[in-house]
Parts: C-alpha cells; structure tokens; sequence
C-alpha cells in the first residue's frame, strides 16, 4: 500500500502533481480517506491519500523505510511509470530466468531419484547429450553435478522453496546458503 500526500510547492521544474483523473481504468473510493486500486504489473496496487483538505490531487508518496520499503519503492516506480504514460517495467521480485532453469533442474532430479533413477541415468538425461558409459562414470564431471544438483533439491523440498515465496527477500540468514 502506498500513501500519497499533498506537500508545499516545490522549485524543482520536474515537480509534478497527479489528478486523480489520470487514473482511468482505476477503482476510486472514499472512506476515511480516499483509496484507489490501480492495475500493476504485479496485480493490483492500493493507493491512499487523505480527503480531508479537499484536493483531488497529490504530489508526494510517503515510503516508511522498514521491512517493506523496496516493495513499496517499486510500487511507486510503477505509478509513476503508469502516471507518465510508460509501461510498468520489470516486477521488482521476480525470479531471474538462470534461477527458474535451476530450480526446475533440481526438482527434475528429485523427482528422477524418486522414481529409482541412478545418478547417471539423471545426468545423461538431464545434463549430457550423450550416453555414459559405466566405466566412465566413476571418475566423470558429472557424477558430482547431479550430487550437488540433488543437494540442493533436498534442501529445496526440505521448506527450502518457502524462500521462494519472499524472494528476493529471505526468510533467514540459514536459506541464503
């Protein structure tokens, strides 16, 4: 939720000031205060600015600098980015692509070792494009990729995708192994 406001007049030439009527596909109501949804990138963003001076405008956002300013932070980018006619730009958050390929690479091996796959069979299916053969295997690269992959798939079924859910920001200092 961000909370904007109405402050003195700045000399900065940017200064600008938001109408409320530059919040077309919005939801706008009023209660105690004025509250307005908008559509993000996200999902949907609250926005709160008090009523009691009258305006149907504002000029500033407040952001709190606690546990949740860089979410609030981006939201605000994203009202900005919307007032200005821009696109939302990338969701603050959001897992990198090189993270997804990796965490769907170890939940791949899991599930491979649970239905009675051996660590070779997970690394030629998974990771080589080519058959290993078994005196190979003892002494190639891949033994210890496929280990460390499923290392990290127990960690990750142990409550370790919980992590997931408040990324970028962790649970613990133990889940930024």
């Amino acid at each position: 939720m961000l909370r904007a406001t109405q402050i003195r007049p700045s000399v900065s030439p940017s200064h600008q000031t938001a109408q409320l009527s530059r919040f077309g596909s919005a939801a706008v109501w009023k209660a105690d205060e004025l509250h307005i949804l908008w559509p993000a990138s996200t999902g949907t963003n609250n926005l709160v600015t008090d009523i009691r001076s009258g305006a149907s405008e504002f000029n500033a956002i407040v952001l709190p600098l606690d546990a949740a300013f860089e979410t609030r932070l981006d939201a605000a980018r994203q009202l900005w980015r919307a007032l200005n006619g821009r696109p939302p730009g990338p969701a603050y958050g959001a897992l990198p692509q090189q993270t997804k390929t990796r965490h769907i690479l170890n939940l791949r091996a899991h599930d491979a070792r649970r239905a009675g796959a051996t660590y070779r069979e997970i690394a030629e299916v998974l990771l080589s494009r080519e058959p290993i053969a078994p005196r190979d295997w003892r002494d190639h690269h891949l033994r210890h990729k496929v280990r460390a992959i499923l290392r990290r798939a127990d960690r990750l079924v142990d409550g370790g995708y919980r992590d997931l859910l408040f990324y970028p920001h962790s649970r613990s200092r133990k889940s930024d192994r």
